[in-house]
């Protein structure tokens, strides 16, 4: 893995007030600039997460999207912290700190919160404060074609903001949320390229092709090999922060495309959030009893999970923008009411049916399947594990887990990196077999 884009912070205690490590007494860090000045979203810091520090205090803000995760953690035997985005470095860190692996991890920061840390009698406070929420306003009345018209053309407005870098691929699947994001990003004259992943499990190529010969744009096949997709493991664990199974197989394409280079470096569009914010479910598996709780759930869970994170990207030269989750696209559809959103009874009918006016019909009713359902990788990952490790079987957590030990022994080794992600997958293989011997 190249240098990590990240930010971070260590404070401590000094009788003047905090002091700071390798940085300014006064200062402001953007979570999405990534430590290298990175290209922000459309909305600009005000739609980032925040540090900012000064002798008196140290500020920590996150949004409502939250898409990448800040964690903090605090010594347990004095008054010094550590704020950073890279869960597998600030590990690192700890131990450092330490001289052990703690008991204490960093504390993720939740979506929409303040955190600040402070001196209180020659002590640390730490306070943590709920500063925004998402409401909801379902507008009565609302036409399903209405309320389809009304996202849409939120996020049309968001997709004529994306600006780039320079080229601009969409992900596409033929299915309605990529192929409105592209049909959009078409008329705003932004698509450079239309690409679609495929792996030895599956692919969705004569469903993109359909949409891009729609588009006039033709559509580069991206082909993962198997070997690819495993090799990809080590920089989606560090890139989510977590160890989590599904939540791994949702993010490894991409890490997987990434790595392999064939999309020109620049922007990637992608439709992914969209059931979530649409549907409250994942994996199009059908309409749930309740929308709204679901629909909240879901916002939750992904703005507390860096699913949506665009640190994978930036390692690789990418500025990654998943449309749909935009505050102002996330609004419109809070405020449609459920039974518009199951028109016809189908998850997004809704936009299903405003979608007609800009993709072929069969795009926009086509069966929900998320990327790495459509690609096969939700189904197959764990057997591909197996056979990677030489075993029938595979505790798949555990290995992740393993995987992000050895992450950050690397980082142990080497603070500032690089760090090689092959050797932390081979580590990784052989502490499992010790393991299950």
């Amino acid at each position: 893995m190249k240098n990590y884009p990240s930010v971070s912070l260590e404070g401590w205690i000094t009788p003047f007030g905090l002091a700071f490590a390798d940085a300014a007494d006064a200062g402001r860090l953007t979570v999405e600039e990534y430590g290298r000045e990175w290209p922000l979203p459309a909305g600009g810091p005000d739609s980032c997460g925040t540090i900012e520090w000064s002798n008196d205090a140290v500020v920590v803000r996150t949004n409502r999207l939250n898409p990448t995760t800040l964690y903090y953690w605090v010594h347990p035997d004095s008054d010094r912290f550590l704020i950073g985005t890279d869960r597998a470095g600030l590990l690192a860190r700890i131990v450092a700190a330490t001289g052990s692996h703690t008991d204490h991890p960093p504390y993720p920061i939740g979506a929409g919160r303040t955190v600040t840390f402070s001196t209180t009698h020659g002590g640390l406070t730490v306070e943590d404060t709920v500063t925004a929420r998402w409401t909801s306003a379902p507008i009565s009345g609302e036409t399903a074609h209405e309320a389809g018209n009304r996202q849409i053309a939120a996020l049309r407005r968001e997709i004529a903001a994306v600006g780039g870098p320079r080229p601009i691929t969409v992900v596409v699947s033929g299915g309605v949320d990529s192929g409105l994001v592209a049909a959009l990003a078409e008329q705003a004259g932004i698509v450079d390229h239309l690409a679609s992943l495929g792996t030895p499990w599956g692919d969705e190529y004569p469903e993109a092709d359909e949409l891009g010969a729609h588009l006039g744009v033709p559509v580069r096949r991206i082909a993962l090999s198997e070997e690819e997709i495993l090799r990809a493991l080590p920089e989606t664990v560090r890139m989510l922060g977590t160890t989590d199974r599904e939540t791994v197989a949702a993010g490894v394409n991409l890490v997987a495309v990434y790595r392999q280079g064939t999309i020109p470096a620049g922007t990637i569009l992608t439709g992914v959030g969209a059931d979530l914010i649409n549907s409250g479910n994942r994996d199009g598996s059908g309409p749930v009893a309740d929308i709204q709780k679901a629909v909240a759930e879901r916002l939750a869970e992904a703005a507390a999970s860096s699913e949506l994170t665009g640190v994978g990207a930036a390692v690789h030269g990418y500025a990654l923008r998943h449309m749909y989750w935009n505050s102002s696209v996330v609004q419109a559809a809070l405020d449609t009411a459920p039974e518009v959103m199951r028109y016809r009874d189908r998850e997004k009918g809704h936009m299903r049916l405003a979608a007609e006016q800009l993709v072929p019909d069969s795009v926009a009713w086509r069966p929900k399947q998320a990327l790495h359902h459509g690609s096969g990788v939700e189904r197959n990952l764990d057997a591909a594990v197996a056979r990677l490790i030489g075993v029938e079987q595979v505790d798949a957590e555990r290995f992740y887990r393993l995987i992000e030990a050895q992450l950050v022994e690397a980082l142990l080794k080497s603070p500032d990196g690089p760090i090689h992600s092959d050797d932390c997958l081979k580590a990784a293989i052989s502490a499992y077999l010790i393991e299950n011997q």
